[in-house]
């Protein structure tokens, strides 16, 4: 018996040891699972530019162009005239300049969708997808029918890649759009802008609703580089899309409504680093994602 309560004792003096470091262990792998990954932080101020320019005199503006792969940014269709197609089953007979040919090309983007005729309101931007089949500057027409006017960009592009652009409308009536690299036309694209409503008309309107807006969105992380940022699922920006892999991008967003910020970066066929990020965001404001 004096053994046995000799080795109780002993036991006695063991368990609270053994107690004390297993509570040790637990509380640092509890410690390490609750630790980030990475830290987000946003940063919000006015959106000093775009009040400049709602300063100056209204003019139709175009965007500097975001290069992107289209591989994984696929539309999901494409509408031809009064015809939509699933992109999966397009052909060069049915849908033209199909995406992903070597062709010159030139779509209007709506969410996951690629067409060749869009109607907005004066003040307004549409986003246009541009692709050449070599490397090189571009041109890119805008032709008013209601004036006769053009209005003529230079853009670089790169053949192994797609571009994106904003192009901002103030003039109302019909416009054409073509892009040409040398003496080579593309496919044209038909614009119709309308004039705002009337202040002065019989239903009272809220115009401040009527133009959502945008806000500026900037990503910025010194830890990762070379990312790809999607807003609601729709590729938006990269890293690289100004030439440089500094670990930074900007775009503009509606304004108005919550949007998911998705940033990511590819290893292969594989995506790491991926963080999704959901806000409201107010007109005329300039956000900064800080990603630690």
């Amino acid at each position: 018996m004096k053994t046995l309560i000799e080795a109780t004792g002993r036991g006695c003096r063991i368990i609270p040891l053994f107690l004390l470091a297993l509570a040790f262990l637990l509380l640092l792998a509890a410690s390490s699972a609750a630790l980030p990954q990475g830290t987000a932080v946003w940063t919000e101020e006015s959106w000093t530019e775009r009040i400049e320019q709602q300063g100056e005199e209204a003019k139709t503006r175009l965007s500097d162009p975001v290069t992107f792969p289209l591989s994984d940014n696929e539309p999901s269709s494409v509408i031809m005239g009064e015809k939509s197609y699933n992109y999966s089953n397009c052909t060069a007979a049915s849908c033209g300049s199909l995406p992903g040919n070597s062709s010159l090309q030139l779509w209007f983007q709506k969410d996951q969708t690629w067409m060749q005729y869009q109607q907005i309101l004066a003040g307004e931007s549409v986003t246009l997808i541009a692709h050449t089949p070599e490397d090189g500057s571009a041109d890119l027409y805008l032709i008013s029918y209601t004036n006769s006017s053009i209005c003529h960009w230079s853009i670089k592009t790169l053949s192994s890649y797609y571009h994106r652009l904003r192009l901002a409308m103030q003039e109302t009536g019909r416009h054409f759009l073509i892009l040409s690299q040398g003496n080579n036309p593309g496919n044209a694209l038909i614009l119709d802008v309308l004039p705002r409503p009337s202040q002065t008309a019989t239903v009272s309107l809220d115009l401040e609703a009527v133009r959502i807006g945008e806000a500026k969105i900037t990503v910025r992380s010194e830890r990762i580089k070379g990312f790809d940022v999607q807003v609601n699922g729709v590729f938006f920006s990269s890293d690289e899309s100004d030439g440089s892999r500094d670990g930074i991008a900007s775009f503009t967003v509606g304004a108005g409504k919550t949007q998911t910020i998705t940033v990511f970066q590819r290893a292969g066929r594989d995506i790491v680093n991926k963080s999704e990020h959901t806000r409201s965001f107010l007109r005329d404001r300039a956000y900064t994602l800080w990603l630690a």
